[in-house]
């Protein structure tokens, strides 16, 4: 009833992605006209891409752990030596940076996010990103850098992540889609997005 409340007798409504959008729509239906665009910024020049890739798988195991639990110890003895897997866990903000600089593939495990934040970033730090994509994730989800794995898919999750071991070149094949991801997120497209909603109001 509060909900019901709240959202009807809002003015605006702001929603970061169309899934977001859509979910709105769907619980609130007599407040789709009151539906705002809205979009983040990710700042890519915190990133620095001059870091040397090594052969290094990075996740995040907050997310649902049992899923990259299963994965990670699947292909750990079908990983060659020289290359690692590590976990994104309990770090500061610049640590995590860091750790995605040095890493080639990317893990995620996005569980029904409105616009999932670290699998961008891990694009923008060069990383092949495989995994879900939480459904607000298809706002950005575009091959090569974003591959696609239902979830649940155990098996097809490892078996896509040992066919990207050889990707070579992979960072400077992608530079031009990471330039349109920065692009998209950009302050300027986050202040474009403030703007119109402060003229309405």
């Amino acid at each position: 009833k509060k909900l019901n409340i709240s959202y009807n007798n809002a003015k605006f409504i702001l929603s970061i992605s169309k899934d977001i959008r859509s979910c709105i729509s769907l619980a609130f239906p007599k407040v789709k006209n009151k539906i705002l665009d809205s979009i983040y910024s990710v700042d890519s020049e915190k990133f620095n891409l001059k870091t040397k890739k090594e052969n290094l798988i990075t996740y995040m195991p907050r997310k649902l752990p049992n899923h990259s639990a299963l994965v990670t110890s699947f292909i750990k003895n079908s990983l060659p030596k020289n290359w690692k897997i590590k976990p994104i866990h309990n770090l500061n903000e610049k640590q995590v940076f860091r750790m995605l600089e040095k890493s080639k593939i990317f893990l995620t495990f996005s569980e029904l996010e409105g616009l999932p934040v670290p699998p961008l970033e891990a694009a923008l730090a060069g990383n092949k990103v495989i995994g879900y994509t939480g459904e607000g994730g298809r706002e950005y989800w575009r091959s090569p850098i974003f591959t696609e794995i239902k979830s649940g898919e155990i098996r097809n999750f490892c078996q896509t992540i040992l066919g990207n071991l050889k990707n070579n070149n992979f960072f400077k094949k992608t530079a031009k889609q990471r330039k349109k991801i920065s692009k998209d997120f950009s302050v300027f497209n986050e202040r474009k997005y403030i703007n119109k909603f402060l003229k309405l109001i």
